[in-house]
């Protein structure tokens, strides 16, 4: 039996293959895991720990976060403020037990130390799974006071954006724990950006373009930001799913020498009860065209709709 090969079907499967093939690559060396999309770079997850002349110590964050168009879109150990890095989540007031044992945001009195990693690829996406115990000293004695397991899912890259998940579970095992921003009106707390800052930076959210001021602004649950990067135009997108969240501060953003903070929950403190676990769920879209309301708040209702 002789069989025709139409070359429209030809067509069809060249095009499948390359649309929706394993493109992701996973590669870990001594420090961590990188991740590219068809050779090009898309991040590093910091594994070990890493400090600066042995001062700021940290791990489980990402850097570099890159572009569409390669370029470094985060910074680390920057010069203003040298406890900032990539895209991390961390905390002012750790309280475990009730005694304050340190401040993660600015990496004092508490190791991260990644216990275990995961990684998967399939033609849908990318998912690195990592569990990181949080050690610190709690009545004399070096406890794991907090069990984390995240999850960080990158999705394929259009034309235009490409979107990365994270969903964030921190387990109390031994101790009820107490965690929350600066103790200041601002109240940094949570997930955070730290993303380089060019002169022509731009935010806005839902409601319209934002500036940049000194407390928490009531934005919604996500805020874009747009400039120039190196040679291209590039964006950048963060959604928060308050529905996860028993308290929602707000946007802490920044036009210059900072980060911008998805700021949960503020200045008082979220309570995590021994042996009970606090989820919360991130969005990032990163982009080379400017994007419209419309078009980000579709995104944003998916991912909150998508549990």
């Amino acid at each position: 039996m002789r069989y025709r090969v139409y070359p429209s079907i030809v067509l069809f499967f060249l095009l499948s293959g390359s649309t929706f093939g394993q493109s992701f690559k996973f590669t870990e060396t001594e420090e961590g895991i990188a991740l590219t999309e068809s050779t090009r770079p898309v991040y590093f997850y910091q594994k070990i720990t890493k400090s600066l002349n042995d001062q700021y110590p940290r791990a489980n964050y990402l850097h570099p976060l890159y572009g569409l168009n390669d370029e470094v879109l985060t910074e680390d150990f920057p010069a203003d403020h040298l406890h900032h890095r990539g895209i991390f989540w961390a905390w002012h007031q750790i309280i475990v037990g009730g005694q304050s044992i340190g401040d993660g945001w600015e990496c004092k009195g508490i190791e991260w130390k990644v216990t275990n990693t995961s990684t998967d690829v399939n033609s849908k996406a990318a998912r690195l799974e990592v569990s990181v115990d949080w050690n610190g000293q709690v009545g004399g004695k070096n406890t794991s006071f907090i069990k984390e397991h995240t999850v960080i899912t990158a999705y394929p890259t259009t034309a235009d954006s490409r979107e990365l998940e994270f969903e964030i579970n921190l387990t109390a095992p031994t101790h009820d724990v107490w965690l929350g921003g600066s103790e200041d009106h601002k109240g940094y707390s949570g997930f955070s950006a730290r993303v380089k800052l060019p002169d022509d930076i731009t935010f806005h959210s839902e409601k319209g373009k934002l500036t940049p001021v000194e407390p928490a602004i009531k934005a919604g649950g996500w805020v874009d930001m747009l400039g120039t990067f190196g040679k291209n135009k590039s964006g950048l997108t963060i959604m928060a799913d308050t529905t996860t969240m028993s308290s929602w501060h707000g946007w802490i953003l920044r036009s210059e020498n900072s980060m911008q903070n998805a700021a949960f929950p503020g200045r008082e403190p979220v309570k995590i009860g021994k042996g009970e676990t606090l989820r919360m769920r991130y969005k990032i879209v990163v982009h080379s065209t400017a994007l419209t309301n419309e078009q980000i708040s579709t995104t944003y209702q998916n991912f909150i709709n998508n549990q």
